[in-house]
């Protein structure tokens, strides 16, 4: 009962997630300008979000009521952790959309949403093997495959996509790192990694 409702819960946070693709999708038929602008101004009310809610009860109460689906647990001890899992998604996606170019942030935008959700997913669901704590193989095969295709879509769709190799060998260490490293956030270290090693592959080989 408790893994049924585990991945119940994990599939409505996901679904935050999944929803966000039109993010990438926006950037490709729009403007940096315009995406850069959207996703900056979501960013810091989501951060003046989380600075309110744990310095007023009522918007810390509302909170809890609006989102109770998606918190994890330790994210509902405000006093502890002040921000949540989507505001280090928010972050994580302005800086992809900050530092890289417009081909490869999309990539890693969309590696952090789908490689994430579908490993978080198959791993709570199928996941027997574990590697690194909660971590299982079978999540971070999904992760890697589901990466694969992403940047497969991408290479054929984006004529300007730097390179379908460069592309899986990030992704290869990124999936590395996720699994092995929890200090940080992923919704930070998916697309930044990815970000930076694809770039630089893309710039000194």
């Amino acid at each position: 009962m408790k893994r049924d409702i585990d991945i119940k819960y994990e599939f409505y946070r996901k679904l935050v997630h999944i929803i966000s693709t039109v993010i990438p999708v926006v950037y490709y038929f729009t403007s940096y300008e315009f995406i850069i602008t959207l996703v900056g101004t979501g960013t810091v009310i989501m951060i003046l979000i989380d600075v309110l809610k744990r310095y007023s009860q009522p918007v810390g109460s509302l909170y809890k009521m609006v989102f109770v689906r998606i918190l994890r647990e330790d994210e509902k001890d405000f006093g502890k952790k002040l921000f949540t899992g989507g505001t280090y998604y928010a972050f994580g996606i302005f800086l992809s959309l900050l530092f890289f170019s417009m081909e490869v942030a999309i990539a890693s935008i969309l590696v952090m949403i789908w490689c994430d959700t579908l490993a978080a997913i198959v791993g709570k669901s199928f996941g027997r093997i574990r590697i690194n704590g909660s971590k299982t193989l079978e999540g971070s095969l999904m992760f890697f495959v589901t990466g694969l295709v992403i940047t497969f879509i991408l290479y054929l769709l984006m004529p300007a996509f730097p390179s379908l190799i460069y592309g899986a060998i990030a992704l290869f260490i990124t999936t590395l790192i996720e699994l092995y490293i929890d200090k940080l956030n992923d919704n930070l270290t998916i697309p930044l990694v990815y970000g930076f090693i694809f770039t630089i592959l893309i710039k000194t080989l």
